[in-house]
C-alpha cells in the first residue's frame, strides 16, 4: 500500500542555530523519501537562516514571505500550497525520532474521525536530580515572627556543560523567591532537591552553586550534596556567600530521565492552555520527568503546534489558523473549532520530538503576555458559551482596572513598582482595546462557528479541567 504523500511545514524566523539538528533529523526519517516534502516557510529572518537551509538541504524546499507573518499566518501560507494528504507542522528549534513521521501518519490513517495528531515533545535536555541537606532553623525560635524551617539560601545555580550553561531548577524543599539588593534567592529547607538539566551526550559537566546560611548565632553550618550512589561533596557554609563548583560523576549524567515539554494541552476552566506534563505549585510551574505515565495513545483537548498533524480533510472542513493570532493559542482555537465539528485529537506518545522551546520567541516578556492574554480571550469570544466569555472578559477588564488604580497610588507615592505596574496596564490596555476594536469581525466568527458546529460547545466543556 502507497504512504499518504505529506507535507512537512517547519517555520523558521532568525533560527540559524536550530536548522542543522532540526532539518538534519528530517533527512534521516525512516518515512518513504518520494512520499514526503519539507517546506521551509521564512519569516523573513536576518540571519541568513534562509540562505543556509537552501545550501546544507538543497532538496528541502525554501518559501521566503515578504514580512514576519506570525506562527499563523506564516504556516497558512505553506499549507494553503501543500497537496499533501496530511500536513505537519514543526518548530525550527526540535529534532525529531527517525519514526516520528511514520508514527504520526500510522495513527492518522487508523480513524477517519482522527482530525489531528500531536506528538510527545521532550525538552533538549534530560534531568538529574541532587539532593541538598543542612541542619535547619527556625528565625521563630529566636524571637522573629517567621515560622519557617530555613537551611540556605541558593543565591545562584548552573550546570556548565560544553560550553553552555542550563539553570538549576529549585524541585523540591525550597521557598519561594526573595528579592535583595544582590538579586532574588530562595531558602531550602532542611532538606531540598535540586534538578539539573543536562545532556547525557553532552560530555563533561560541572554544577556551580553560590549559597550562604546565615544562623542567629553566627556559627557556620555543614552542608551536603547527595545523590542516589552517595555523598557528592560536604563544605562549611556561613553567612556570607560560600561558591561551590563540583564535576558530576559520569553515572549521574547517565541516570537523568527526560523531561515532559507537552504531552498534549489541557484546557483549564478559565480558557487558559496547559501542557500535559506541567505541575503548578502556587505561582511556579514544573515539568514532569518522562517516566512512561504519558506513554498510551489517547484523545486529548487539542493539539501542539511545534509538532502537530493535520489532515487535509480536516483542514478543507474547518479551514487553516485564524490569523488575527498572529502567534500563541492558534492551535489551541483550530482543535477547539475541529472538536466543534466532530474531529477527534489524538496524542501519539511513540512521536517523539526534543524541543528547545520558545527558541525564537522569550517566554514572560512583553510580546508574549500580550498575545497569550489577548489570544486566550478572543478564542473564548469564537468558541466558549457565552456565559463562560463573557465572565473571563469581564475579570480581565476588572484585573486592569485594579492595576490602574494601583499604578496611580504608586505614582503618588512614587514607590518602586510603579514601573513594574505602568507596563503591566500597558500590556492590558492594549490587549481591551485591540478586542475592542475588533468585536464585530469576532462576533462574525462566532456566529459563523455556531451556525456549523456538530457538537455544541457546551458539551465541550467536560474537557475542562481546574486550574
Amino acid at each position: 500500500m502507497t504512504a499518504p504523500f505529506v507535507s512537512v511545514v517547519v517555520l523558521n524566523y532568525n533560527g540559524l542555530r536550530f536548522l542543522d539538528d532540526c532539518l538534519g533529523s528530517l533527512e534521516r526519517l525512516d518515512y518513504p523519501p518520494d512520499r514526503f516534502e519539507v517546506v521551509v516557510v521564512d519569516n523573513v529572518s536576518q540571519d541568513g537562516s534562509a540562505e543556509v537551509a537552501e545550501k546544507r538541504f538543497p532538496r528541502f524546499r525554501v518559501v521566503r514571505n515578504g514580512r514576519n507573518l506570525g506562527f499563523a499566518a506564516g504556516n497558512n501560507v505553506a499549507m494553503r500550497a501543500a497537496k499533501a494528504d496530511h500536513v505537519v507542522l514543526l518548530n525550527n528549534d526540535t529534532a525529531v525520532d527517525r519514526q516520528w513521521l511514520s508514527r504520526l501518519v500510522e495513527a492518522a490513517e487508523r480513524d477517519p474521525k482522527v482530525g489531528a495528531c500531536t506528538s510527545k515533545l521532550l525538552f533538549t535536555h534530560d534531568r538529574a536530580r541532587v539532593r541538598l541537606q543542612v541542619p535547619p532553623f527556625s528565625p521563630n525560635d529566636f524571637g522573629a515572627e517567621d515560622r519557617r524551617v530555613l537551611g540556605v539560601k541558593l543565591l545562584s545555580g548552573q550546570v556548565a556543560q560544553a560550553g553552555g550553561s542550563q539553570a538549576v531548577e529549585p524541585l523540591e524543599g525550597f521557598y519561594g523567591p526573595e528579592p535583595s539588593p544582590e538579586g532574588p534567592f530562595r531558602w531550602s529547607r532542611g532538606k531540598a532537591t535540586l534538578g539539573l538539566r543536562v545532556s547525557k551526550n553532552g560530555g563533561a559537566a560541572s554544577l556551580k552553586l553560590a549559597v550562604a546560611a546565615p544562623r542567629p548565632s553566627g556559627q557556620r553550618v555543614s552542608l551536603d550534596l547527595r545523590t542516589d550512589d552517595g555523598l557528592l561533596g560536604r563544605w562549611e557554609v556561613g553567612a556570607g556567600p560560600t561558591q561551590i563548583e563540583l564535576p558530576l560523576p559520569h553515572l549521574l549524567l547517565e541516570r537523568a530521565n527526560p523531561v515532559i515539554q507537552n504531552a498534549g494541552t489541557l484546557i483549564l476552566r478559565d480558557g487558559s492552555g496547559r501542557d500535559r506534563g506541567t505541575v503548578v505549585r502556587g505561582t511556579e510551574a514544573f515539568q514532569e520527568d518522562d517516566l512512561g505515565q504519558y506513554d498510551r495513545r489517547e484523545e486529548v483537548f487539542a493539539g501542539c503546534g511545534a509538532a502537530l498533524l493535520l489532515k487535509r480533510a480536516m483542514l478543507e472542513d474547518i479551514g487553516l489558523f485564524d490569523e488575527d493570532f498572529f502567534m500563541y493559542y492558534e492551535d489551541m482555537d483550530l482543535s477547539w473549532r475541529a472538536r466543534r465539528r466532530g474531529w477527534k485529537i489524538l496524542y501519539v506518545p511513540e512521536a517523539v520530538v526534543r524541543h528547545v522551546h520558545c527558541g525564537s520567541s522569550v517566554e514572560w516578556s512583553p510580546f508574549f503576555l500580550y498575545h497569550v492574554e489577548r489570544n486566550r480571550l478572543l478564542m473564548l469570544a469564537k468558541n466558549a458559551p457565552l456565559g463562560l466569555a463573557t465572565v473571563e472578559h469581564l475579570r480581565y477588564g476588572a484585573s486592569a482596572g485594579a492595576n490602574l488604580g494601583r499604578f496611580i497610588r504608586s505614582l503618588a507615592l512614587r514607590s518602586g513598582d510603579r514601573f513594574a505596574l505602568g507596563r503591566r496596564l500597558q500590556i492590558q490596555f492594549r490587549v481591551l482595546c485591540w478586542l475592542l476594536s475588533h468585536t464585530p469581525e469576532t462576533i462574525a466568527k462566532r456566529q459563523q462557528l455556531g451556525r456549523r458546529e456538530l457538537v455544541p460547545a457546551s458539551k465541550l466543556l467536560r474537557w475542562m479541567v481546574p486550574a
